[in-house]
């Protein structure tokens, strides 16, 4: 396995590392992104370990900074940030098609890196593979049921506690609301607006799936227990778009054992795993215990 430093793009504003491995046998390589603002690495080096573990089954990847985050700086002719990111990723694949000569890609990402991801397999098929880690979520009817079975099964004596003070919390609202003058009233609620972060409508999304299994990516979907208050079950998405033929042609798992940022080291391994093992499925090759 080599590790290249690289510094590509129209400005040549990009900075990356280059993970090639000993034997290059796949004609599909990787392109790892940033999660929200942490460096290329990944979250507790999540990419780092995730590029030379694809390695070992012959696959070239490229981890890289956007624009503005990391080592890589803004180009001169800046885009608005979605576009930017998707101006970038396609730089990325380019650099990858002249120095190892691939066409095909799988981009991996967590969070905005599943949304830039994404976005950037909607408007290129070099893109035919996507892992997605807490990218959009859409909760079902059963979502918060689900997550109170989930926490009452997982943290029993802290859940009924947690529940039994909220009651009480109403309760008490509920009893000194008669005796609340104008002057001591709660004062409105200012909603935060997540800019970048807006979740596109449930048909667009199921659109642009749609389109996408339809040209044949494979996508693999993950979320972890740190977004239980919107994704609590397994087949969550499922039933979120029941009818929806999409949802039958691609892999996708929750697992409460991880969280956003893969903290622990099991998790790290827990998740890796499970990429590498899904990998060669997405030129339909088996699997060689990579």
């Amino acid at each position: 396995m080599n590790e290249i430093a690289v510094v590509f793009g129209s400005d040549r504003h990009l900075v990356g590392t280059l993970t090639l491995p000993d034997i290059t046998t796949q004609t599909v390589a990787f392109v790892l992104l940033n999660a929200g603002v942490i460096h290329r690495i990944g979250p507790h080096r999540f990419n780092v370990k995730l590029a030379r573990e694809l390695s070992k089954g012959g696959f070239a990847s490229l981890r890289f900074d956007i624009s503005n985050q990391g080592d890589s700086s803004a180009p001169a002719q800046g885009l608005p940030y979605e576009r930017q990111a998707v101006a970038d990723l396609q730089a990325a694949m380019d650099h990858m098609e002249r120095i190892c000569g691939v066409k095909h890609f799988v981009i991996a990402g967590i969070c905005s890196g599943a949304h830039n991801g994404l976005a950037t397999a909607q408007v290129d098929p070099r893109v035919v593979g996507l892992w997605m880690m807490d990218g959009y979520i859409y909760p079902s009817a059963k979502t918060t049921r689900a997550r109170q079975q989930y926490q009452l099964k997982t943290r029993p004596l802290a859940t009924l506690s947690s529940w039994a003070l909220r009651a009480l919390s109403l309760v008490s609202q509920r009893l000194l609301k008669p005796f609340k003058g104008r002057a001591s009233a709660t004062p409105a609620v200012v909603p935060v607006i997540d800019y970048g972060q807006t979740t596109p409508p449930r048909e667009v999304y199921a659109a642009l799936m749609q389109s996408l299994v339809d040209r044949g990516v494979n996508i693999y979907l993950m979320f972890s227990v740190s977004v239980l208050w919107y994704y609590s079950y397994q087949d969550q998405l499922r039933d979120a778009f029941a009818g929806h033929a999409f949802v039958h042609a691609l892999r996708c798992d929750f697992v409460p054992e991880i969280d956003h940022t893969l903290t622990t080291q099991a998790s790290q391994r827990q998740v890796i795993k499970a990429i590498c093992d899904w990998a060669p499925s997405v030129l339909g090759t088996p699997s060689h215990g990579v």
